[in-house]
């Protein structure tokens, strides 16, 4: 529920019971972190989440610990279902999130160990928006105010490590370019070389070999004194 919208519904306490049994608890779950990959000492290096995010998680820890929702005027189910809320972020600040922060903190430039951060923040902020909208209906102006300016500056920090990890996606990127790039050109470099082409010049058509089949001569014709023999078979 949008901030400005939230001012007018403090008018509305006649159906604080049925407006606010809609709001329940929600609970936060453990991410997982995997290792972060090497980096580039020539990629230009990415803020560390946790300078992004401390200012906005101080101000949402100490504005949670200032609520005195026993006093607020509630359902007893709505005060047990926000403390339920406020109990669940203060676990998150004090347990989850600084092992997410050092693990993000030692790799800022990889979006493997930066992003559990940024989904954990996003459902942190999703639960402080919770206890949001049920203080301004039913806190103190001044404990309202205090989470909703929390909100606010935690909205803010959360669009700052956004931007911080689609910069680094980018320069990684970029750096894989680089490197295919690179790695093409050694290729083509240890290519051998082609032979050079020779070109043959002649002056005309290959002189034909003489030809060594020998001939066979004719025989002689006989001579004209010689009689041939005889064809006529003898007679009985």
């Amino acid at each position: 529920m949008p901030f400005m919208q939230l001012t007018s519904l403090r008018r509305l306490r006649g159906a604080l019971p049925v407006a606010l049994s809609l709001l329940t608890p929600v609970s936060f779950c453990q991410i997982g972190v995997t290792s972060a990959p090497a980096q580039n000492p020539a990629a230009q290096a990415s803020p560390k989440p946790s300078d992004l995010l401390h200012p906005a998680l101080s101000q949402v820890s100490q504005a949670v610990v200032a609520l005195n929702i026993s006093r607020w005027k509630a359902p007893g189910e709505v005060r047990g279902a926000t403390q339920q809320n406020v109990d669940s972020i203060q676990r998150d600040l004090n347990s989850t999130l600084p092992g997410l922060l050092s693990t993000a903190d030692s790799a800022p430039d990889s979006v493997s160990a930066v992003f559990p951060v940024y989904r954990n923040i996003d459902a942190l902020y999703d639960v402080l928006l919770r206890v949001s909208g049920t203080a301004m209906l039913a806190a103190p102006n001044d404990e309202a105010s205090s989470v909703a300016n929390a909100l606010n500056k935690l909205e803010s920090a959360r669009a700052d490590l956004a931007n911080a990890i689609l910069n680094a996606s980018r320069n990684n990127e970029t750096e894989v370019e680089k490197l295919k790039v690179a790695i093409q050109q050694q290729a083509a470099a240890a290519q051998p070389a082609a032979p050079p082409k020779t070109t043959v010049v002649t002056d005309g058509p290959a002189a034909t070999p003489a030809s060594t089949t020998k001939r066979k001569k004719k025989p002689a014709p006989p001579a004209s004194g010689a009689t041939s023999p005889s064809t006529t078979p003898p007679q009985q």
